[in-house]
């Protein structure tokens, strides 16, 4: 169906949406709706409207985006996939909600634009598109709010952020977040960029500093002069950790690249601290031995020791797949047999189970069916 055919038949279904009792809250093309046409919720393509763009760096972005009516509400620490075309091939990328989401409940659906960060990468196909694209009047395909990043239902006597880059943006919206509620624990939010100048949110976060008295931005700048310049590790963080915190019911929240959250996860699980939730932005770096992997209905056999995502692809297979860091789950596939190490976690499991193939490494043989 080409996309003129396509729209008229969503707008037609649209004028008898309010004879149908089932659609009247949430509209035919809300993922509510589709579950009374039989059609799954994972073909829902919202298409947003971007209503605004504003410079938070030199080389990062924000965009307010309108979803349609029955868009479903989200939480804070939540992300979107954002699909567009470039050069007749559909790309799909995740980016965290940076807005608030306690102004965008309505009933259970979102009544204001979301907002997206996008930082500019070197050779980041979308990330470039979107900056010299995507302006007041784009239109952008999105999908439904994603993740379990966020604000975990438990007490908690105090919070830690820790951040690097791009990593920011989740963490940016669960703290704002939880001022936004009145939450009175103390709140430390560390941040690692190059400068001053590169801090994603720096005017907002010192905002907050100023109007929320438990609220304590703490930057880290690598590339900054003298004794401003120091980078945000375990070691450099610990002498900063007040020994009045609990290891029990301090939440930790960590984000950005591999290596930094695995130094943190590492650190923190060494003081014996429960409560730490983390999300990559890119995998930490591996040493593995090599094991052999069967891809059984592919007939297909190789010795790696890279991930299962890509040793299916040096395969010749074509997996589905998205974020290839562990956070969208498309990459979801059945093992038959075999061991397999989760990278961010460490965790090995055995036998026949799901896995996701792009955080997954095989631990002696594996038999996946694909």
């Amino acid at each position: 169906m080409n996309q003129t055919a396509q729209t008229s038949l969503m707008d037609t279904f649209k004028l008898f949406e309010s004879f149908l009792p089932g659609f009247a809250r949430t509209g035919l093309f809300s993922p509510g709706g589709l579950r009374y046409t039989g059609v799954a919720q994972s073909m829902y393509r919202p298409v947003a409207l971007v209503t605004h763009r504003a410079a938070e760096t030199a080389d990062t972005i924000s965009l307010s985006l309108m979803p349609p009516s029955g868009y479903p509400a989200f939480r804070a620490g939540q992300h979107i996939d954002v699909a567009v075309e470039i050069r007749g091939v559909r790309h799909v990328r995740q980016y965290s909600l940076t807005g608030a989401p306690a102004q965008s409940v309505n009933g259970g659906f979102a009544s204001e634009p979301l907002r997206i960060t996008v930082k500019r990468q070197h050779a980041g196909l979308v990330s470039n598109y979107l900056h010299d694209h995507a302006f007041v009047g784009t239109r952008l395909e999105i999908s439904v709010p994603k993740g379990d990043f966020v604000i975990a239902d438990q007490e908690a006597s105090g919070y830690i952020f820790c951040s690097a880059g791009s990593g920011i943006t989740p963490v940016y919206a669960m703290a704002r977040e939880l001022l936004s509620a009145g939450n009175k624990e103390d709140i430390y939010f560390y941040h690692a960029a190059r400068s001053a100048e590169s801090v994603i949110f720096r005017a907002e976060l010192e905002h907050l500093a100023e109007t929320h008295a438990n609220f304590y931005p703490i930057f880290f700048f690598s590339e900054a002069d003298g004794s401003e310049k120091r980078r945000l590790n375990f070691e450099t963080l610990a002498p900063l950790l007040g020994s009045e915190l609990s290891q029990a019911k301090t939440a930790i929240y960590l984000c950005g690249p591999g290596d930094f959250v695995q130094n943190l996860q590492d650190g923190f699980a060494a003081k014996k601290f429960a409560s730490v939730h983390s999300e990559f932005y890119t995998l930490p770096q591996q040493t593995a031995e090599a094991s052999v992997v069967n891809f059984l209905r592919s007939a297909a056999e190789l010795v790696t020791t890279d991930n299962l995502l890509v040793a299916a692809e040096s395969a010749g297979l074509k997996p589905k797949h998205g974020c290839r860091r562990g956070i969208c789950h498309e990459c979801k596939a059945h093992k038959k047999s075999g061991a397999v190490k989760n990278i961010l976690t460490g965790k090995v499991t055995q036998g026949e189970e799901d896995i996701q193939l792009c955080v997954s490494q095989a631990v002696g043989k594996v038999e996946m069916d694909i």
